[in-house]
């Protein structure tokens, strides 16, 4: 199967996705409520702080009201300097290239291929230096701190452009004190993969679970433990993965370090049902892997798996050559429960604030949110891109591609919470591991959770 798996739990034995989205730890994350339709997300609002932020030529930019855009320095524009732009995937960064070019075709970019997952740390030292980027790629949960130490500068005249773009909650992510410091440009989020195929001739429709309950019905006469067939399978050990059955039934994490909310009553009572699910999939949390969930459900016997984008191309050959159709959709959610939210990643743009051409910058970074750029990232990696449903629907190929359809689906009900730190997924995997083994009753288990987390956190002192 695909290597590019999340790395969402560094140092837990797993890795999130290939979006690459590093737990930092950090102090605290604040995070307010807002609406996307009728869809409650949470929206990461950064904390303010002292921002070292270089002082750089911005007083130099120029907005041109006819154009609806920065001017570009002269120097950038002729080609006799080039805009210098950080990408992780080279095939996109030259299709980027193709496409910018088309409308400025005397604009020279210059590509260096760098990791989101390094791109800040690279920048710091870069930057001031006069060697860094003056567009970059980066994870949000990174942009806070690229905002503080200062190569990540404010987008000017192009915020209500990108917002109405991407829409409110991902513009929310990348903003601070009412100015937009990123651009999202990439999203992901684990889904509900299933097999028409296979639902087809067991159930005599095609169509998905909207609820639990609806698996339980069906895994009650599909489920054979002694020949290791199974109506649905995740990672079950985990918190990233449990996630959207604790939201169903009201639990979210508050995004607070200093208490995210591992005591609440709400969380009882999800891991109470998270636990009982144990009858569907039975199987101890530390033999649920990878090989077990996705192989299997490319052998087409497995009606349901939990997993993310990541593995869309290994299923989409497994269909081939075993001869089933796939879809992907948004999570079941508790008979009676909430529409489950899932904690997504998402991976923005950032303008350098130590860039010598910081109209050419904006230029590029706005460019990001357009369809010629979200096509490009489409078509070369397979990425989502970061845009509202309806804006998404205009990008060749995407509208008609169901498997990506239904991951945006559920990004846009995702929480977006910039991380609270390695400790919590810690302390959240042996929690929810705990529960599922039938080790600790719920209580019990939250217990330990709260004073475990203390304790690495050193806030138990």
């Amino acid at each position: 199967m695909d290597s590019r798996r999340p790395r969402h739990l560094t140092g837990t034995g797993h890795s999130h996705s290939n979006e690459g989205v590093r737990m930092a730890t950090r102090n605290t994350a604040l995070i307010t409520r807002t609406a996307l339709g009728t869809v409650t997300v949470l929206a990461l609002a950064f904390l303010a702080g002292c921002s070292t932020a270089p002082e750089v030529a911005e007083s130099t930019l120029t907005w041109d009201a006819e154009a609806g855009a920065y001017e570009i320095e002269p120097d950038v524009a002729s080609g006799e300097a080039p805009l210098k732009v950080w990408v992780e995937y080279p095939e996109y960064g030259d299709a980027l290239v193709e496409a910018f070019t088309a409308e400025y075709p005397d604009v020279r970019i210059e590509l260096t291929t760098v990791s989101k997952v390094d791109a800040v740390a690279k920048m710091e030292l870069d930057g001031e230096a006069g060697t860094g980027a003056d567009v970059y790629f980066t994870n949000f949960t990174d942009l806070s701190g690229a905002i503080d130490s200062g190569v990540a500068a404010p987008l000017g005249e192009y915020d209500t452009e990108i917002t109405e773009r991407v829409g409110e909650t991902f513009a929310g992510v990348v903003s601070r004190d009412g100015d937009l410091y990123g651009v999202p440009v990439s999203t992901e989020s684990i889904a509900l993969f299933y097999n028409k195929t296979l639902l087809q001739q067991l159930t005599g429709t095609s169509e998905p679970a909207q609820t639990w309950e609806q698996i339980r019905e069906l895994a009650s006469t599909y489920n054979d433990p002694r020949a290791n067939r199974w109506t649905i399978r995740w990672l079950s050990g985990q918190l990233y993965y449990a996630y959207p059955v604790l939201t169903s039934l009201g639990w979210h994490l508050t995004g607070d370090a200093a208490d995210p909310g591992l005591g609440e009553p709400a969380l009882t009572a999800g891991l109470e049902y998270y636990g009982a699910l144990r009858d569907l999939w039975q199987v101890n949390s530390a033999d649920a892997t990878w090989d077990s969930i996705e192989m299997e459900f490319a052998k087409g016997q497995t009606p349901y798996v939990v997993t993310g984008p990541w593995a869309i191309g290994d299923f989409t050959t497994a269909g081939e050559d075993a001869g089933f159709e796939f879809g992907v959709t948004t999570l079941p959610a508790v008979d009676g429960g909430e529409e489950p939210a899932t904690l997504a990643g998402l991976g923005v743009a950032a303008v350098s604030g130590y860039s010598e051409h910081p109209g050419a910058a904006r230029v590029f970074a706005a460019f990001l949110a357009s369809d010629e750029a979200a096509a490009a990232l489409y078509a070369t990696t397979g990425g989502i891109p970061a845009l509202t449903s309806e804006n998404a629907a205009g990008i060749p190929g995407l509208a008609d591609d169901q498997h990506a359809g239904g991951i945006l689906a559920q990004a846009e009900r995702s929480d977006l919470i910039a991380d609270v730190g390695d400790e919590l997924w810690t302390v959240g995997n042996t929690l929810v591991a705990s529960v599922w083994d039938g080790v600790l009753e719920a209580p019990t288990a939250q217990q330990q959770a709260v004073a475990g987390y203390a304790d690495l956190t050193g806030l138990g002192e």
